[in-house]
């Protein structure tokens, strides 16, 4: 009997798996959450874009109170200056952020890399815009959520309607700017100079920081001619529940629409993904270390021979100068800003030629206080933490350059930065608004700017000791500086503030920094100088210095 046995099965391999290739606005919301990680990866920019309007918020709510202004509905001021300020926080992030970081991805080759995968180039670009606009809105909610929740600001179901619509619309008119301004800069370093060198200036004469009522009638012609004094003022509408109707401000919306369109036009034209050569790519390297790297931390003097300590904090005082004047941002923000507030914020704050050169006689110890701090607490400090985060200061620990020279080199800068900003401020105020400044008094200011330049550099090495990144050194900086120029006679002056933010103010040293000089600079020769404010730096930098010492010889400072 005989039986018939089945074949052997044959083998096969298993059929091919395909995948469908995503959607478009699947890639569009990959892309996108990948531009919201980076985003909160980068403390800065949080805080500018989250935490200043937000801190805004609380400061002049706590300066200019939040008094009732109509009982029968319970109407108070805060309902009127919370809409403006969450129209800031939405600037911040479609404007300011949206072009830094789309300048820094193309100043990397990333944008040119996307170009050549499956990604279609619109919706990389959608993408960013659309990172940007999460954290727009974001910023809407937190202020005004605030508002509501602390301030009592009340939302108006009528006009609601309005409101989102105008926030959207500003939102795509900021987003398309910011890709306007891409378009046009050609590095992120001229992006975060123009894109900040313009809205901080027109948030002054746009209704969003808001001074006086008597802007001279160029200033608000100029304001009017930009799309951020309409944003601010059709939101404003949309929460004024005296003003009746649905809350459209259609002549506003129609200038937001018109500044989308022709930015768009602009953006279409211009935009180019490739690299425009000012990026600095990395230097080839040569034997470990690279030429950019060798130009960082060793002197030419130094490749010839061994120079004196002398040169080489003469070489690094020039290094370091170069580097920031490099740095858009920083040039803006310590040099142009406090000279741009002595020239426009005297013309903002009074009608009549006396009482501007009042104004600008308080303003230029003021601003002149605040380029100080920003220069050594901020600017100088942060630079030093990039190089550090580099490997450039231990590397430098390799050549015959003593660490001592670098550390003066950045001191003397600090110096050269400080002595422009008086000399600048000091020249607006007296050639625009006629301010005595008398030559007699010059010794003691220059004593003074040195006592305040060594007490905000000691604390800027302090934090340098005490924080391990970059981003961090430059978010505690920013973060605890802002805020105090609001409760020490630098941006809001005379106010009767409350007794715990009056406190603050007297211990920390910016207001004494700022009395000294006012009173150098309006005292007469022979007088007696601040010697309590002068006292307080000192001590200020005293301790500055002890934590420096402490944070030196546990080698965190350098490494």
């Amino acid at each position: 009997m005989t039986t018939q046995l089945d074949p052997p099965p044959v083998a096969t391999s298993p059929p091919p798996v395909t995948r469908r290739r995503p959607g478009m606005w699947t890639l569009v919301a990959v892309l996108a959450a990948h531009g919201v990680r980076a985003f909160l990866r980068t403390p800065v920019a949080a805080l500018f874009t989250l935490g200043l309007p937000v801190l805004f918020l609380v400061i002049i709510g706590a300066l200019f109170g939040n008094e009732i202004v109509e009982p029968r509905q319970g109407i108070r001021v805060a309902q009127f200056f919370t809409p403006v300020l969450a129209v800031f926080g939405v600037a911040e992030a479609a404007f300011c952020v949206l072009a830094v970081d789309t300048a820094l991805l193309r100043e990397r080759g990333v944008l040119l890399r996307l170009r050549g995968t499956p990604v279609p180039p619109w919706a990389v670009l959608a993408a960013r815009v659309c990172a940007a606009a999460v954290f727009a809105l974001l910023a809407v909610v937190l202020v005004i959520g605030l508002g509501v929740l602390a301030y009592d600001v009340q939302l108006i179901g009528r006009t609601a309607l309005a409101a989102t619509v105008t926030v959207l619309l500003g939102v795509a008119c900021f987003a398309a700017l910011g890709v306007a301004v891409v378009s046009l800069v050609r590095s992120s370093t001229a992006a975060q100079a123009f894109t900040n060198g313009i809205l901080i200036p027109l948030a002054f004469i746009s209704d969003v920081f808001t001074i006086s009522e008597r802007t001279p009638t160029w200033l608000e012609t100029v304001g009017w001619v930009f799309p951020l004094k309409h944003f601010a003022n059709a939101l404003a509408d949309a929460f004024n529940p005296f003003l009746p109707g649905n809350g459209f401000a259609g002549d506003h919306l129609a200038v937001l629409a018109l500044w989308t369109v022709a930015a768009l036009a602009v953006a279409r034209r211009r935009f180019r993904w490739a690299p425009t050569g000012d990026g600095r790519s990395p230097a080839p390297v040569r034997g470990g270390l690279s030429t950019s790297t060798a130009s960082e931390v060793l002197p030419r003097s130094l490749r010839r021979g061994r120079p004196t300590p002398w040169a080489s904090v003469a070489v690094q005082v020039g290094y370091a100068l170069r580097v920031l004047s490099r740095d858009g941002t920083g040039v803006f923000f310590a040099v142009v800003f406090p000279v741009l507030l002595v020239a426009l914020l005297p013309a903002l704050m009074a009608e009549t030629g006396e009482a501007r050169t009042e104004a600008a006689q308080v303003m230029l110890p003021a601003m002149t206080a605040y380029g100080v701090a920003i220069v050594c607490f901020v600017t100088i400090p942060s630079g030093v933490a990039e190089a550090r985060e580099r490997g450039v200061l231990r590397r430098m620990r390799g050549t015959p350059m003593p660490e001592w020279a670098y550390v003066a080199g950045r001191v003397g800068a600090m110096g050269a930065v400080v002595a422009t900003i008086a000399a600048l401020s000091t020249t607006v105020a007296v050639t625009g608004y006629g301010v005595d400044v008398r030559p007699a008094r010059l010794p003691a200011l220059v004593a003074v700017l040195a006592i305040g330049t060594g007490c905000f550099g000691a604390l800027g090495f302090a934090l340098l000791g005490l924080a391990r990144r970059g981003q961090t050194v430059t978010a505690v900086a920013l973060g605890t500086l802002l805020p105090l120029g609001f409760i020490s006679d630098v941006f809001v002056v005379g106010a009767q503030m409350p007794a715990v933010l009056a406190t603050v103010g007297d211990v920390l040293p910016l207001t004494h920094l700022v009395h000294a000089l006012d009173d150098t600079l309006a005292g007469t020769a022979g007088s007696a100088p601040a010697w309590g404010d002068l006292a307080v730096l000192a001590a200020w930098g005293a301790a500055g210095l002890i934590v420096v010492a402490v944070t030196a010889r546990r080698a965190t400072l350098i490494r």
